[in-house]
Order: structure tokens, then sequence, then C-alpha cells
């Protein structure tokens, strides 16, 4: 699979990077890989960590495993009359992505993978500051969208093309060089000015603004004259230049390192902030050798310390400040885990769509808070992720799954427990479980003897009670037994009342009261779930293994072949033959949802001799042919 493919690479890419200040090592992320374009605008990493890439004609979300894309409808934009720049994107605190191009403004919501647009629109320019708020530009004012703030702009001449806040303060950057600052509660502090004369005319077509340590902000410029890095300091309101030049500044960066990162046509120029040496990368290296010269559209340093850069037609090129894959000195890089995929026996759920008449997953993963299944949907399954792209064998997940199983687990890759494969990807299998409400908790981290900063993404779910079992249920087994209770009672009032000389009816036989039995579901214990989760996923294990069978099973399960026997059919009615082919099927018949690959493929990797076989027994299960399933 294409996701297989991309660890891969990930994984050679940095055991040949020799070391972390090589920068002109990279390795690609492109179409080959799942990339829906080799042309990058602009990239943006999300709360999360997973990244964001925007391409000529769609939104790509790559969560570590696998790439998301999002077309983008041109038709359905807002209109900035203001804004004359290049792409520039926000994701503001509802899980909203904004795209800026060229006097249009496009809206992705991230929960549902759809673009929306706004009717009622009429702001002249939008921005989204450091801390999150949304700023509406109207005319002679700037108006925050969740308070009543509003900056007065009546008395400065220009167009706005910035905005940031930072400690406290709220600053405004205009075409002619001029920054306008203000309290947090909207008042004007002062104003300054970076340059004036001549040079407003060579600097006033597009403005980038990044946040420094120190008070220190830092300003891109463009226009007629070419470019101009520039730096100001809050504490003491003065300007330096730092960088200018003929030549088209993009993008520019600044990791906590303090180290400026600026692309060009040319590649790319580091500047340390602190003492403005600089250094530029014109060429670039592939992991096998190739020199790459390109030119490079934007630039972003990642929080685990990466460098990604987006190109012309190459793609993404990812550069890590970690050595390679075997380097034993610890890792120490903030991870968390990502929801990557809902399964439901062994078929991923989709967005949005229905399953018999009803829609499971209203939002996208990872925005999945609380779930609800019905009682035949008592086998779920969650798959995870982290952004951990150097060493994913040296990422830990630690969960708890309440409801059931109230025990913390530390696992990886290594644990015998093998939920953790060699791409660092959790998955946790759950299988005929009773009604109730459940709760699964799940952090990551790269040092399994530090958990106290994890985050933790916390999913709960409920499996519903069948029918028979509801309140409206229990109500008619109630009504019924009334009805039958007078019933008796009437006959019985019947035979007691004093017969007529005349006529003498003969004796009626006693009548017995119907009783009802409720079913019932057994409760399975932690032991039977965990006992099941093991053999799931030990068969998942092997899957491709056509020899793989109950004997080596019951060996994995320290079991004898006859106390398998008797444990499964016990607990799910099922022999182990029955068993291991209902997870090989369901497994291949979530690949063939994906439909990356040929039932002759997916019959092999699913463990089947033959595909008559597999199809036979695929029918069988599922009541329609493989080439038939999904639609």
């Amino acid at each position: 699979m294409k996701i297989f493919a991309l660890i891969a690479i990930i994984i050679f890419a940095f055991h040949n990077t020799a070391s972390a200040d090589n920068e002109q090592n990279f390795y690609t992320l492109n179409r080959h890989n799942g990339l829906s374009d080799n042309c990058i605008w602009q990239l943006l990493q999300l709360g999360d960590g997973r990244m964001v890439s925007v391409t000529p004609h769609s939104v790509d979300i790559f969560d570590g495993q696998g790439i998301t894309t999002v077309e983008i409808d041109t038709s359905m934009y807002m209109t900035i009359p203001l804004y004359n720049g290049a792409t520039h994107i926000f994701a503001d605190p509802n899980q909203l992505l904004w795209i800026k191009q060229w006097r249009h403004l496009y809206c992705i919501d991230l929960k549902t993978l759809s673009q929306r647009k706004f009717d009622d629109w009429d702001s002249y320019d939008f921005y989204i500051d450091g801390n999150g708020e949304t700023w509406h530009l109207k005319p002679g004012k700037l108006c925050a969208a969740n308070s009543a703030r509003i900056l007065d702009f009546s008395d400065i001449d220009g167009i706005l093309q910035d905005v940031v806040s930072s400690d406290g303060q709220i600053f405004t950057f205009w075409d002619s060089g001029l920054l306008a600052v203000f309290d947090v509660n909207g008042n004007f502090a002062y104003q300054t000015a970076a340059y004036s004369g001549d040079s407003i005319r060579l600097y006033n077509q597009t403005s980038l603004v990044v946040s420094g340590p120190d008070a220190k902000l830092y300003q891109v410029r463009t226009g007629e004259g070419g470019s101009i890095l520039m730096s100001f300091d809050a504490d003491t309101h003065n300007w330096q230049q730092i960088l200018s030049g003929s030549f088209m500044m993009h993008t520019l960066t600044l990791t906590p390192s303090n180290f400026i990162y600026i692309t060009t046509s040319d590649g790319y120029i580091k500047i340390d902030a602190k003492t403005l040496e600089r250094q530029q990368f014109s060429t670039l290296f592939l992991p096998d050798g190739t020199a790459l010269t390109t030119g490079i559209n934007t630039v972003c340093n990642d929080r685990e310390g990466g460098i990604w850069l987006g190109t012309y037609n190459n793609g993404l090129l990812y550069s890590s400040p970690l050595s390679g894959l075997f380097d034993t000195q610890p890792l120490d890089i903030e991870v968390e885990p990502i929801l990557t995929t809902v399964y439901m026996h062994g078929r991923p759920l989709q967005t949005g769509a229905e399953y018999d008449g009803r829609v499971l997953m209203e939002f996208a993963p990872p925005y999945i808070e609380k779930l609800v299944f019905k009682h035949s949907e008592n086998s779920p399954a969650f798959q995870f992720s982290t952004m951990n792209y150097v060493r994913p064998r040296a990422t830990f997940y630690r969960y708890r799954f309440s409801g059931g199983d109230n025990q913390e687990h530390i696992i990886s890759a290594d644990s015998s427990g093998n939920f953790v494969n060699d791409k660092g990807i959790f998955y946790f299998p759950l299988v005929a479980l009773s009604p109730g409400s459940y709760t699964l908790e799940v952090a990551a981290s790269t040092n399994p003897n530090n958990w106290q900063n994890a985050k933790i993404k916390t999913i709960t779910f409920i499996i519903e009670s069948p029918w028979w079992h509801t309140k409206i249920a229990y109500l008619f087994y109630a009504l019924l037994l009334t009805a039958v209770g007078v019933v008796i009672i009437k006959k019985r009032h019947k035979k007691t009342e004093v017969p007529s000389a005349e006529t003498v009816p003969e004796p009626e036989p006693t009548a017995q009261t119907p009783t009802t039995q409720e079913p019932t579901t057994p409760e399975p214990s932690a032991q039977e779930k965990e006992f099941m989760a093991r053999a799931t996923s030990l068969v998942e294990q092997h899957l491709s293994d056509t020899q793989y069978g109950v004997e080596q099973l019951a060996a994995d399960l320290c079991m004898e072949r006859t106390g398998l026997y008797k444990k499964l059919t016990a607990m799910i009615q099922q022999s182990p033959v029955a068993f291991i082919r209902s997870i090989r099927l369901h497994r291949a018949a979530a690949m063939i949802a994906q439909k990356e690959c040929s039932i002759s493929e997916i019959s092999e990797r699913t463990g089947f001799g033959s595909v008559s076989y597999f199809s036979k027994c695929f029918q069988k299960e599922f009541g329609c042919k493989p080439s038939e399933y999904g639609g």
C-alpha cells in the first residue's frame, strides 16, 4: 500500500542522513506517496501535529501514516477586495482552515472535510492573530469576531496587510511600512515606520510577519524593488534591516533555536537571528545522493524540530533535526496520539456515510469524541499514529480502556501484545462487547518513563442494548403480563360464581400463568476481552501466512488446541478455524473498500491459498462476491 511505501521512504531517508547539521539532505513526499499535486503553495502545522499543504486545487492533510485530500471548489469563495497577496493560510480554534488567495477567501471545515461558504460575508480582509482571534477588516476599523473589541483606523492611510498579537499588544502592519500598535482592549498605543521615502514604493506589495523571542517581530516585505527582511523590537520600538535584495523572498519561519528560514526561487536562506550570519542552500540532496535544484515556495518548522519545504514541482521536502534510524540516543520530541481510522467489523467507517440507516461518524478523525453503535456493531477497532517521522519504533503508547479493562498498559512495537507495528501505528481491536458505555484513553510519548506532559486522546462510545432490552420493550412486557393477569383473574372469578340449578357447567381446567423468559447476554469478563484482543491481534499479524492456523494460534496463546476450541465456542460460538477465517475475511473486506489492491493481491495478503477459495469464503461471509463488495 502507498502509506507503507511512504513510511519505508521516511525510514530509509533518515537512516542515510549522516547528521542534523547537513541540512541539504531531504526526503521527498510527492504524488507517488499520495499528495494530490507536486506544486505546494503553502504549509501549516495543525494543533494536533498534522501537516497541511495547499496545492493549486486542493488541501492535503498528512497524519503520520496517510494523506487525506479535500478538493477546493473555486466557485465557493468569499471576496476580500483588499488582499492582493499570494496564498496565506490560518487555522482557527473552531477547526476551520482559511485560505487567502488574491482577493479570494476559502474555508475548509476540518471536522467534516468539506468546504463552507458564508453568504453574508462583507469583510474587506480577514486575519487570525497569534492568539487565535479572528479579525474582520471593515471601512476605517478592524473588528474582533469573538469580542466587542474594535481598532479605529480612521486616522491611518493605506492598506492593512498583517495583524499579530504578542505580549498583550496588537500589532497592525500597513503597506506603507507603518506599524500601528494597540493594547489588548483595542486602544491606540503608538505607531512607528520601518522606512520612509522611496522605500515605501519599493516594498508595498506583500507582507509576512512572525513572532520571535525577546519581544521581537520579523517581517518580510516585497514590491517592485525586490524583498526586504526586517526585525522590530517591541521593547525599544527600534527597527533593524537584516537582509534585502532584488530577488523574491516568499515565506519565512523562525525556529525555537532562533534561526530564520526564508524561501526563494533559488532555494532557501538560513539566518542566525542573534549573529545575523547566514547560509544559502541552492542545491539540495535526496537520500540516494541525487542533487535537486528547485525553487522553494514555502517553509514550515514543525514542533518536532523538522523543516518542511514546499516546492514548485517536486512536492514536499523534509529534513529532520535527528540523526539516523539506529541512533541509540533517547528521543526528546513532543508527540501526541492522532486518531486516524475507526473500524467496524474490520471495515473502516466513512465520515458522513450511513450504516443501517444512520450516520455513525458525523466528524472525521481525529475530531471524534463520542460514538454510538447498535448492539450488532459491538466489535469496533481504533487506529492511532503520531508525527514521529524519524524512529516510529520508538513511539510508545499508553492506553486505558474503562468499561471493561480498567488497567493501564504501556506498549510499543517491541511489546509482547503486538498492538503497535514497526511503523509506529497503534491498532486497538475490541471484540463482542456487551451493551454499555466505554471510554478509551490513549497517550503517546517517545520516552516510556516520562508521561508527565503527555497529551491524552479520549474517545467515548456506547454499545446500545438490543430492542428486547430497551425501556419500551420492558414496558411492553409489563403490559403483556398485566393483560395476562387480568384474564386469569377474570377466569378465576367466573369459576367462583354460584351456578343455577338448571345448568351446572363442567369444571374448567385450571389455566397456567404463562412465564416470560427475558433473553440475557452474558457480560464478558476483563480477562475474556483481553484474551479476544490478543487472539485477534495474533491472527492479524499473520494475515499473509497461509500456514498460520489453529495449532499456531493455540501455541502463541499458550494453550492446547482443544482448550482453544472450548474457549472460543463458549465465548463467541465460533470454532478456531471459523474465527481465523472471519478475521482474514473482514481484513480483506477493508482492503477491498480502500480499492488500492486487486482481488488476487488481497487474497494473497490475507492468507488464502487461492482466489477461488477466497471468493467462495467471502461470498459465504458477506453474501456477495469480492468484486461486488462496497459498490
